[in-house]
């Protein structure tokens, strides 16, 4: 029982952690070390943005 009350813990921090801060969408732990600050937040992702925006570092600022 103690195990599965980690696994759901260890869970619970992955997902909130790779998720795009401007649509919600999940995103892996490499793209956001690729596109996103050097803290770990991601402002822009493959649903909401594009390949272009992403490039120019569109993910490691708020949308306006």
């Amino acid at each position: 029982m103690d195990t599965l009350q980690i696994e759901n813990n260890r869970n619970k921090h992955h997902s909130r952690q790779r998720v795009c801060q401007n649509c919600g969408e999940y995103v892996t732990k490499q793209f956001v070390r690729v596109f996103g600050t050097n803290d770990g937040s991601l402002y822009g992702c493959m649903n909401c943005s594009t390949g272009r925006e992403l490039r120019n570092g569109g993910g490691k600022r708020p949308s306006q």
